[in-house]
């Protein structure tokens, strides 16, 4: 399985298939009822050698969703099945897992039907948007259509503003279908490659989030702790968040530096990021924003965290890192 997990893990693990020219199922679950290790909208790829990116369960039908992905990468047609373990045989004869619950799990081989499932969900994570879409069993045949704004919302405001509860079941389709919304990767920033970044960008990393860090001080973006993936900018916070393609889910202004993060909360005051975090204690934080003018703290004080991060315990940057990370990871799952 790949070290990046999360949505971006299976995009990446799938993305790289196709480019190599190799056979592999794209599996999602539709539905579920009761108690579930994964939920509607989770994603897992498997190769047609079984290998396996993205999990729908703790472990117990992984091999049951090799074997189906694998069937229909023999089969060249999309396929389901329901596994539940409601029953008290399941923990006797069945999976074992006593998780007391059901799914529904769809697989589309590529190349083949799954193709234009891959190219949406890519395309709606490239702009950093939702994708909403209907999946239904026509005929038996697992089926799938994208769904516009004006089908889907219904006087709902939910995917007007999807939030990033990723697979969120909204509601239930014409036709029987089931409309599901699954959420893009989440777009972090760093402003700043003090101690706590590299333990930050690591959880990130595991965690899936596209991850980007600036820094003027070219020496600290050079520590080997970073992953090898995360873009690096040796550039002033204003610069760094200036050519921004789309807008940042959440921006960490991490510098230790007074002028600097006084330079990062400026740029930031008018950008449309919805997590706004500042590292240091409640005084210093106090000293920035009286720096500011009173337009810059009214647009950016409703969004921002500061002190950034939960309350967790401990000292040091790994447990400063650990601490934004779950803070970031509750904001990002945050019901609607």
């Amino acid at each position: 399985m790949s070290a990046i997990g999360g949505l971006r893990g299976v995009l990446e693990a799938a993305s790289a298939l196709r480019a190599a020219g190799r056979r592999f199922a794209l599996a999602l679950v539709t539905d579920t009822e009761g108690s579930t290790y994964r939920k509607a909208g989770a994603l897992a790829v498997v190769a047609e050698d079984g290998a396996r990116t993205g999990t729908i369960s703790g472990g117990c039908l992984e091999p049951a969703l090799v074997m189906l992905c694998q069937q229909v990468i023999a089969d060249g047609r999309p396929g389901h099945t329901v596994f539940d373990t409601r029953g008290d045989d399941d923990l006797l004869f069945g999976s074992g897992s006593g998780c007391r619950g059901r799914m529904r799990v769809l697989a589309w081989p590529l190349p083949g039907p799954g193709e234009g499932l891959l190219d949406a969900l890519l395309a709606a994570d490239a702009e950093g948007r939702a994708l909403a879409l209907v999946v239904s069993y026509e005929g038996g045949m697992p089926a799938w259509r994208l769904v516009d704004r004006e089908e889907g919302t219904g006087g709902r405001p939910g995917l007007e503003d999807p939030g990033r509860d990723a697979g969120k079941l909204l509601v239930t389709a014409p036709a029987g279908g089931i409309l599901l919304r699954i959420a893009p990767v989440p777009k972090v920033r760093l402003l700043g490659a003090g101690p706590e970044a590299a333990p930050l960008l690591a959880l990130g990393h595991t965690l899936g989030w596209h991850l980007r860090i600036a820094d003027h001080r070219e020496g600290l973006l050079a520590d080997a702790r970073i992953p090898a993936d995360v873009p690096r900018q040796v550039q002033r916070p204003a610069a760094a968040l200036a050519d921004a393609a789309r807008p940042d889910d959440a921006v960490l202004v991490m510098t230790h530096l007074a002028s600097a993060d006084l330079e990062a909360l400026r740029a930031l005051a008018p950008l449309p990021v919805p997590y706004v975090g500042l590292l240091g204690p409640p005084g210093r934080r106090d000293e920035l924003l009286a720096r500011l003018t009173d337009a810059e703290r009214a647009a950016l004080q409703p969004r921002l965290r500061a002190p950034v991060g939960l309350f967790l315990g401990g000292e040091g940057p790994e447990a400063i890192a650990l601490a934004i990370a779950a803070d970031l990871q509750r904001h990002f799952h945050a019901k609607p």
